[in-house]
């Protein structure tokens, strides 16, 4: 983990997410976490859903008039569709999100330009 990334971790006292340009395609990215920095598989967010929807149907039960975990879905799915993230937190009454997210997609794609320009300068 860079040196900077911790320190921001330790003043903010909260998680962070870096998102990095991924290898599978132009649009894949991976998203590392800190305080681990380790990169989050789909397989992991599907675990992390399913207890999250496990706790929303528990908390939640549709036999007592709640909608469970079809709540979280339709939000997930209005972001999915494309809908912005603020106007979907407000109109689900959920707090903005606490972590902080570093994009690290334009530094790589610059630096990789750098790397192409070097090549042709050495033919």
């Amino acid at each position: 983990m860079p040196a900077f990334t911790f320190m921001l971790m330790k003043v903010l006292e909260m998680p962070i997410f870096e998102i990095v340009k991924g290898r599978k395609s132009d649009g894949d990215f991976i998203i590392r976490v800190y305080s681990y920095g380790e990169v989050w598989l789909v397989s992991d967010i599907l675990q992390l859903l399913k207890i999250i929807f496990d706790s929303e149907k528990a908390n939640y039960p549709i036999e007592k008039g709640f909608r469970g975990p079809a709540y979280l879905l339709n939000a997930i799915t209005e972001i999915c569709f494309g809908r912005d993230l603020e106007l979907v937190l407000k109109d689900y009454k959920l707090s903005k999100p606490r972590v902080q997210i570093i994009e690290k997609i334009e530094e790589e794609q610059a630096e990789a330009k750098r790397k192409v320009g070097l090549w042709e300068l050495i033919e």
